[in-house]
């Protein structure tokens, strides 16, 4: 085959992976027009790739007693680390506020913007709608 068809299949499959990669990486499902609170306990913190995902069970508005699992997407653990998150920063149990963008189709959850403690201490959440820094 000649090299320069070779040099063109390559470039046109390239393009294709390229399309795919960021087609993954759309923040089209969260309302970032609106941001919303919601305060429960951590059942589980997912630190990994491509994304991390905070689980939080949060009172159910409909059954007095009973708890909702929320899922918050959060960024990479590496694009975390650069905000001051660790593996360890969120433990099971703990009581966090999480301030979010929800997700459109109205299930419980959406994009974590920022993770406050009882402490007193905060987190911010990297991505779109983000809240910055000091807020």
């Amino acid at each position: 085959m000649n090299r320069c068809i070779i040099r063109r299949v390559f470039f046109v499959l390239s393009c294709c992976a390229s399309a795919a990669a960021l087609a993954h990486h759309t923040y089209s499902m969260f309302d970032y027009e609106r941001h919303l609170t919601v305060t429960g306990t951590v059942a589980k913190f997912e630190w990994k790739n491509p994304h991390s995902y905070l689980w939080v069970y949060v009172p159910s508005k409909e059954s007095a007693g009973k708890y909702d699992l929320w899922a918050f997407e959060n960024g990479s653990p590496a694009v975390l680390a650069k905000q001051g998150w660790s593996k360890e920063g969120v433990q099971a149990n703990e009581k966090i506020t999480v301030e979010y963008a929800p997700l459109r189709d109205g299930k419980v959850g959406g994009h974590c913007l920022k993770v406050s403690f009882a402490d007193g201490h905060s987190l911010t959440c990297p991505g779109p709608g983000s809240v910055p820094e000091g807020n």
